[in-house]
């Protein structure tokens, strides 16, 4: 037994991982407790209680349904109740997102609470799976580094805390990768394998059940399967290995339907053709693309409604999701470089320094035979990244969150075996050691994180918005610090995210811009408004409203001081009467 191997070594790495699986969610949950409700988050509240409580999938067709039955299942033995969604299914006459939230029998911070919950324990087994996954490809000391710089990788540690699909699709890509290359090593040492390669299926459909993005997945094991079979140097090995493809890919389908057969449980036929076909028209779906899609719900609904919402995506993508923010440019095209640029902004300096070295390392090294566990880990990562590259809708790095995660075990596993065990020690614990000053420094402020290079995050807004800085997180923060100020009267607050401004704020008053007023007091103004407000009301066809933020942003230039921001994604201005004489200090953030 080797240095690296020996059992003191093993018993250290070990209570390291262990230890960053609790550091992870910990800091995880300490930023959610305090995070006001995100963009999205009223939406996935409302459909995750429909699913696990209603049984019925009217709302949000567009996500599929495991993240949300994990957070329904939650949210209803926290003592939430179902949202009230009358038959015939009408959005006119259904329940509302914040309307749930607010209106339930629980306040809506424990609703929230508890569906961000399974999350985070999620966050703790993901920094759990990664430290086991890289101790089998290199050593146990590796395994410690890996499971650190993921429970401290600060988009991680972000989206850990929020009620979303991301933390889920990071989770089983690297899941289901993980149990097929396990399954693979089994053929190649003559050892059973069926169970390893059913559950990578089975992960592998989960993962399709847990975000869209997933069907990207596919793809790729199925491309590791072929070439581990090219690769196999014995006819039976070769047939063990297409048979177990086989085998992954035909339990998938258990793992895709399952989840949505288990949310549909409670609808009948009718209603879930008017859903889909109510979901699609306002995808701007054509007729025979609808009719395609209900017939395929006809025969076999859980796969109706998949195909439903992989459709309805498909077709966003086609006109556009929205206004496109980057490096003070607007498109709602979207932008080739977004995630490129957005990746080295928004990665921590140490897992940027690790992911240098393995690759500096790795063209040094070309002559090493070929690693399938390492292309498979950083190939899959490549390919969803350039798929999410060609995309349309450029809403926030948190798209691409497994190709992080991979990127950093396959970079990790890269330097362990390129490096002499105290040279990884080193460097390893370095670039580990700074990721954690890096995210202990910004939080609780995850969400708005942009690494040292970048400005760090009050520089942020001039690279990326949206998911990336400003996802409406920071509300309950602007309420303490307005009360710690004693600004508490004459308060405007023009507020872009998913809570509701006149509950959470009490004493404000709410900017309405299609009915603007521009008193002197104190604003409190969301920075994504100040950088795509306008635009993206114009992009929605509400150019009255898109005027009467204009204006707002006028009047800051014009008779507001910057006095403070809260976190990195509301600022505050004291803004003078009209006619008074100019405020000195900083312009507005979207102001040139």
């Amino acid at each position: 037994m080797t240095k690296a191997e020996s059992p003191p070594e093993k018993r250290i790495a070990t209570g390291v991982v262990v230890l960053a699986a609790l550091a992870g969610p910990l800091l995880a949950w300490d930023h959610a407790r305090l995070d006001s409700a995100t963009m999205d988050e009223p939406f996935h509240a409302l459909s995750s209680a429909e699913y696990a409580a209603s049984g019925t999938y009217f709302a949000n067709i567009e996500h599929p349904p495991l993240a949300k039955l994990l957070a329904g299942f939650s949210m209803t033995l926290a003592g939430a109740r179902p949202p009230r969604i009358p038959q015939p299914f009408e959005i006119r006459t259904a329940e509302q997102p914040r309307e749930f939230l607010y209106g339930n029998d629980i306040p809506a911070q424990s609703i929230l609470r508890a569906g961000r919950l399974p999350f985070v324990l999620v966050f703790g087994l993901f920094v759990l799976l990664a430290g086991a996954v890289v101790a089998r490809l290199a050593t146990p000391a590796a395994g410690a580094v890996a499971a650190v710089l993921l429970a401290f990788e600060p988009t991680h540690v972000a989206h850990a805390g929020a009620l979303h699909t991301d933390l889920l699709a990071s989770f089983f890509f690297v899941l289901t990768l993980a149990l097929f290359l396990a399954a693979l090593a089994r053929v190649s040492a003559h050892r059973s394998c069926w169970a390893p390669f059913a559950a990578a299926g089975l992960a592998l459909g989960l993962a399709c059940s847990a975000k869209f993005s997933c069907v990207f997945l596919v793809p790729c094991v199925v491309l590791v399967g072929l070439f581990a079979a090219l690769k196999a140097p014995e006819g039976s090995r070769r047939s063990r290995v297409l048979l177990g493809l086989g085998l992954s890919l035909g339990t998938s389908v258990i793992g895709l339907l399952g989840p949505y057969a288990l949310a549909l449980r409670n609808m009948t036929p009718a209603g879930q053709e008017g859903a889909i076909r109510l979901f699609l028209e306002g995808r701007i779906a054509p007729e025979p693309t609808i009719e395609r899609v209900l017939s395929v719900a006809r025969a076999l609904p859980p796969l109706g409604h998949y195909v439903a919402g992989l459709t309805g995506i498909a077709q966003q993508n086609d006109y556009g999701g929205g206004v496109n923010f980057l490096c003070g440019r607007l498109s709602v095209d979207g932008f080739w470089n977004y995630f490129l640029v957005a990746f080295f902004v928004k990665s921590a300096l140490g897992v940027l320094a690790l992911l240098l070295g393995a690759l500096v390392l790795t063209f040094a090294r070309r002559g090493e035979p070929f690693d399938l566990p390492v292309a498979a880990l950083s190939g899959t990562a490549a390919f969803l990244f350039l798929q999410a590259s060609t995309a349309s809708y450029n809403i926030g790095v948190r798209h691409i969150l497994p190709s992080m995660a991979l990127l950093l075990l396959a970079g990790v596993v890269v330097l362990s075996r390129a490096l002499p065990r105290r040279a990884f020690l080193l460097v390893g614990g370095l670039c580990a050691l700074v990721t954690m000053i890096e995210t202990g420094l910004v939080h609780p402020f995850e969400i708005s994180f942009f690494n040292a290079a970048a400005g760090g995050p009050a520089n942020g807004e001039r690279w990326l918005n949206d998911s990336n800085l400003d996802w409406g997180q920071d509300l309950l923060r602007a309420r303490s610090e307005l009360e710690r100020r004693g600004l508490t009267n004459g308060v405007l607050v023009a507020y872009f995210g998913g809570a509701d401004p006149s509950r959470e704020v009490p004493f404000a008053w709410i900017f309405e811009p299609g009915r603007p007023a521009f008193p002197p007091g104190t604003y409190a103004v969301s920075s994504f408004l100040e950088h795509v407000g306008p635009a993206l009301l114009v992009r929605l066809s509400r150019e009255r409203d898109a005027q009467g933020l204009a204006q707002l942003l006028d009047v800051l230039r014009r008779r507001g001081q910057r006095i403070g921001r809260v976190g990195y994604s509301i600022h505050l201005y004291r803004v003078a009467p009209e006619g008074a004489p100019p405020q000195a200090g900083p312009p507005p953030a979207g102001v040139p």
